[in-house]
C-alpha cells in the first residue's frame, strides 16, 4: 500500500487479508452461523453482475437478508472448493478476485465460476460488499507471466499510487468517438496477459489473451458494437503494483440502439511502469440485453 509506512498500517493489510481468506472459507464451507459474525448488523451486498439460472442482480441490506441469499443460494448450489486469485488492501477497502466450484444439487453438474467483491469495513467487520459472478472461461494459451526470478524479486511498479489510478482510469473512460488505442499501447507491456470474465457462447473474447494486439483487437470489436456515452468510477483500490477498479458505464448498442447501464470491475497489475496483467468482470447479461 503506498502512503505512509509503520508496523499498523502494515498489521491491519495483513489482518484484512486474512479475514478475506476466513470470509471465503466460511462461506464455501456453508458456516454461515460463523460468517455472520464478520458482518455488521446493517450490512449492504450489492450483487452487480448476473449468471443466467444462478443469481439474480439486486440489493439486501441486513443479516437476516444476508444469511436468506446464502441459503437461497445452497438450496440449489452446493459449495465445493475456492482459490483466492488476488487480494488488494487500502485503508477501510478490501477489492479480491477468487474463482469458486459449485455443484447444482438437481443435476449434479459441476460449475466453475469466477468473483469479484469489494469490500468496505467498519473497524475489522464487512459493511458493504458488491459483488461480480460469472462463467470461469477456459483460459486460452497466455504463457506463463513470470520468471523465476520476478517470483522470488518481483519488480515495483515503477509509477506513483495516483498515476496508476489515473492510467486505469483513462484506459477504461472511452470517448465518444471511442476508446484511445494507442493509449492502451502506452500503457501496457507488449506481453500483456489480459482475461475477461464470462461463458464463450455468450462473449466470444472470453478467457485469458496474451499480447497487445489480442488486447487492443478485442477492445476494438467491442467498439464496433458499443457505443459509450458514459462513465463513472465509484471505487478505487491499489496495493502496491496492483490496483482495482469497479466502474459504472453507460453503454448503447450501434445495432438495437438499445441503451443499458453495465458495471465492471478490472483488476491490474504493473511491472517497471506499465500494465502486464488485466482482468475485467463485466454484467453480461446487461450486455445481451442491449443486443435484444
Amino acid at each position: 500500500m503506498h502512503g505512509a509506512g509503520g508496523q499498523a498500517p502494515r498489521a491491519a493489510e495483513r489482518e484484512a487479508r486474512r479475514r478475506v481468506h476466513e470470509l471465503v472459507q466460511l462461506r464455501m464451507a456453508g458456516q454461515i452461523d460463523l460468517l455472520m459474525d464478520y458482518v455488521v448488523e446493517d450490512v449492504e451486498l450489492r450483487y452487480n453482475c448476473s449468471k443466467v439460472g444462478i443469481f439474480p442482480v439486486g440489493f439486501w441490506q441486513g443479516q437476516s437478508a444476508l444469511r436468506e441469499y446464502l441459503r437461497r443460494t445452497d438450496i440449489d448450489y452446493e459449495p465445493l472448493s475456492a482459490e483466492v486469485q488476488d487480494i488488494f488492501v487500502e485503508g477501510d477497502r478490501t477489492a479480491v478476485r477468487w474463482t469458486g466450484r459449485f455443484r447444482r444439487r438437481a443435476n449434479g453438474r459441476v460449475y466453475e465460476i469466477d468473483l469479484a467483491h469489494f469490500i468496505r469495513w467498519r473497524k475489522d467487520r464487512v459493511a458493504r460488499l458488491d459483488e461480480f459472478i460469472d462463467d470461469h472461461a477456459v483460459s486460452r494459451a497466455a504463457g506463463p507471466l513470470q520468471s523465476f526470478e520476478d517470483m522470488i524479486d518481483p519488480p515495483g511498479p515503477g509509477l506513483s499510487r495516483d498515476e496508476m489510478a489515473r492510467r486505469l482510469m483513462a484506459l477504461g473512460n472511452f470517448s465518444r468517438s471511442g476508446p484511445d488505442i494507442d493509449l492502451f499501447r502506452r500503457y501496457c507491456a507488449p506481453d500483456v496477459v489480459s482475461e475477461f470474465v464470462g461463458d464463450r457462447n455468450a462473449i466470444f473474447y472470453a478467457g485469458r489473451h496474451r499480447g497487445i494486439e489480442a488486447l487492443t483487437n478485442i477492445i476494438g470489436a467491442i467498439n464496433i458494437d458499443f457505443e459509450q456515452v458514459g462513465c463513472t468510477t465509484p471505487e478505487m483500490v491499489v496495493d502496491g503494483s496492483g490496483a482495482a477498479a469497479r466502474r459504472t458505464v453507460e453503454w448503447r448498442h450501434r445495432g438495437t440502439g438499445l441503451r443499458g447501464l453495465v458495471e465492471l470491475a478490472d483488476f491490474v497489475r504493473f511491472r517497471n511502469g506499465l500494465i502486464v496483467e488485466l482482468v475485467e468482470f463485466r454484467d453480461s447479461v446487461a450486455l445481451l440485453q442491449m443486443q435484444g
